[in-house]
């Protein structure tokens, strides 16, 4: 295999690991810069250790290496400290609250399909339209439904003498 200097490997490793502080040290792209000038810089002490053929070498590498490097520490960006502090986690689907007034007290009422619900469609409960889905059953318009669950502003039902599986709704 082609023989590189001691620089070319040094500025390879400095470029790659100014890649992983860009990502976790935002700098408005001066480490994004800092980063290229130490890859082109070890392109060069390769071309000048053995030719075109080690640069070719070394070219592939940064190709690969560099694109790995970022993804690696994109991955291991949110595990940390500053990468909770700056990443936001929304809420999980079973914390979710109805942003339509009313929709959360649903649960449990009885009304009828207006239209087919493939799986979704418009139910009528009590003297209210409300947007429905079922939990993948084709219902008829006139159906007798039942509400099982509401999540954020997703209201689910399903037939009304259908037994009702609650762990199918998770």
């Amino acid at each position: 295999m082609f023989e590189f200097g001691w620089q070319t490997y040094a500025l390879l490793g400095a470029g790659l690991l100014f890649v992983v502080f860009e990502v976790f040290f935002p700098s408005g792209g001066l480490l994004g810069i800092g980063a290229a000038i130490c890859l082109v810089l070890g392109g060069y002490f390769s071309y000048q250790s053995g030719g075109v053929g080690p640069t070719i070498t070394y070219g592939a590498s940064v190709a690969i290496l560099a694109p790995l490097t970022m993804l690696a520490a994109f991955a291991i960006l949110p595990k940390t400290p500053f990468g909770r502090a700056i990443i936001l986690s929304g809420p999980g689907i079973d914390q979710r609250e109805a942003t339509e007034s009313g929709l959360g007290s649903l649960v449990g009422q009885t009304g009828s399909a207006i239209t087919d619900l493939r799986p979704s469609g418009i139910a009528m409960l009590g003297d209210r339209r409300v947007d429905v889905v079922t939990r993948g059953s084709h219902l008829q318009a006139g159906d007798a439904i039942h509400v099982v669950k509401v999540e954020g502003n997703r209201v689910i039902v399903q037939k009304k003498n259908e037994p009702s599986a609650s762990s199918d709704l998770g």
